[in-house]
């Protein structure tokens, strides 16, 4: 069984968000939009903040019609966060599974 972790439509450079309570889970990463490129990180840091870079780890930089180049990732970070680096109407769906 999966869910979606982030499902955003309509973000613009600069656009950050995060996603916590993520731990040892498998994931898949898709960006769609004319241009977009985000970049995704994680963290353990109980009280990290979006904004400071040194509270993350890169996991993937993905870029619209170019898939993850992993077909599920695993990793154990707590919290995960989206930034788009590129694009215009950029949609973000990360979906993920229990690992075992």
């Amino acid at each position: 069984m999966s869910f979606l972790v982030f499902n955003k439509k309509d973000k613009q450079v600069g656009d950050i968000g995060m996603v916590g309570q993520c731990t040892s889970a498998i994931f898949n990463y898709q960006v769609i939009g004319s241009g977009a490129v985000v970049e995704f990180s994680g963290s353990n840091k109980p009280d990290c903040d979006v904004l400071i870079e040194q509270h993350w780890e890169p996991i993937v930089t993905i870029e619209a019609g170019t898939p993850d180049s992993e077909p599920f990732r695993q990793h154990a970070w707590d919290k995960i966060r989206y930034k788009v680096i590129a694009g215009a109407d950029v949609e973000i769906y990360v979906s993920s599974g229990v690992s075992g």
